[in-house]
């Protein structure tokens, strides 16, 4: 893929690369799904974690998973609300732009978008669960890559 050099697009290119980072380190840390709560003694453990991150000692590795792959999806997220911007795709809000923008598949990376407005608009965010697997994340990733490598022409095109 060749895309210009410009601003907004090396941004976004550097979500994506991050987001791969982040799966490819959730699955190397043991990144274990959690369609459920947290584990009971979670709570105490993260009080323990603070004084680990303090002395720069090592974290559970679960836990780090846990960071890689929450660190993922919101690259992914956010990109499914920019890439349609830089096309210039009109509508209200991020799925109508991305509606406007893609005729192909983002499923999963829908479902991505939507697991990451819980995060931030929820209080209490995704501690009954998540929703989004890995393999939904890997998913949606492909998503990206080919909804970027359809929008090569488009993207390398001058904005008017």
């Amino acid at each position: 893929m060749t895309l210009p050099s410009d601003n907004a697009i090396t941004d976004v290119l550097d979500y994506v690369i991050g987001a791969l980072y982040g799966l490819m380190r959730a699955i190397d840390m043991g990144f274990v799904d959690r369609p459920a709560g947290w584990h009971s003694m979670y709570r105490t453990n993260i009080a323990k974690y603070v004084g680990r991150v303090l002395r720069g000692d090592r974290i559970n590795d679960r836990w780090v998973a846990g960071f890689y792959f929450n660190s993922a999806i919101q690259r992914i997220a956010a990109c499914f609300d920019r890439i349609p911007k830089l096309l210039q795709a009109k509508g209200n809000g991020a799925r109508a732009r991305m509606g406007a923008a893609n005729s192909g598949t983002y499923t999963k990376w829908g479902e991505v978008y939507e697991e990451i407005n819980g995060y931030k608009h929820d209080p209490s965010g995704r501690a009954a669960g998540r929703s989004v697997t890995l393999e939904d994340a890997i998913t949606a990733f492909g998503e990206v890559m080919a909804f970027l490598k359809a929008s090569e022409v488009k993207l390398r095109s001058p904005k008017s």
